[in-house]
């Protein structure tokens, strides 16, 4: 009688051979070079939470700029300038609801990378500006990628790192926002006597020499 070839032995019935386990070296290793990849991801993804802190306090050195402006077409009243700085407010509730959307539809890799397209449309409309409704428009999409960013970027880091990194990678997200929010500061501070830093009061100025001339 012919035995089943569940009992046969020999390398051709062998369903899961046994491995030797890797030893302490190959481990590390192979958790290095891991641990070198979720570094990257992460660094890349936690520059959303900068741009959204930078985002966040972008009136800080702008509305004094605009409040002062000659150009009639950027100058900001009182009233106008709380429109610019608090409709960021509202981009950002619409982001922070889309992502509830967006996190299971497109993933949360992808809905990080969707964000950076309504951040660059809302930062080249208001450097390009030449009335209150582009102004407004950029600060609201700017804010709605912030808001986006905010929902997304702590579920992608906490789902990638591993458990011994888990915890000090799921702070990054909110310490990039804060250096964020640092560096806008300081570049309004010292912006005027940094040839690329205060581009807004640059532009401003440039603006109002043609006015005078013209």
């Amino acid at each position: 009688m012919q035995e089943p070839l569940l009992g046969a032995e020999g390398p051709d019935y062998d369903t899961f051979p046994e491995r030797p386990p890797p030893s302490p070296g190959d481990r590390a290793r192979v958790g290095a070079r891991q641990n070198k990849r979720v570094f990257l991801a992460t660094f890349a993804a936690v520059l959303g939470n900068f741009s959204f802190g930078y985002a966040l306090v972008y009136t800080s050195p702008v509305i004094p700029a605009l409040e002062h402006s000659l150009d009639p077409d950027l100058h900001l009243t009182k009233s106008q300038a709380s429109w610019f700085g608090s409709v960021f407010t509202l981009g950002a509730a619409a982001g922070g609801l889309s992502a509830m959307i967006l996190n299971d539809l497109l993933g949360r890799k992808l809905s990080i990378m969707f964000s950076a397209v309504p951040s660059a449309a809302g930062y080249a409309l208001m450097a390009g500006a030449h009335g209150l409704w582009m102004l407004l428009l950029g600060r609201t999409l700017t804010g709605f990628a912030g808001g986006l960013t905010a929902a997304c970027i702590p579920v992608y880091v906490s789902e990638i790192a591993p458990p011994g990194v888990r915890g000090a990678l799921g702070a990054t997200p909110q310490l990039m926002a804060v250096f964020g929010s640092l560096s806008l500061y300081t570049l309004g501070k010292y912006g005027p006597a940094l040839p690329c830093a205060g581009w807004w009061e640059w532009r401003v100025l440039l603006r109002e020499t043609w006015l005078e001339r013209k």
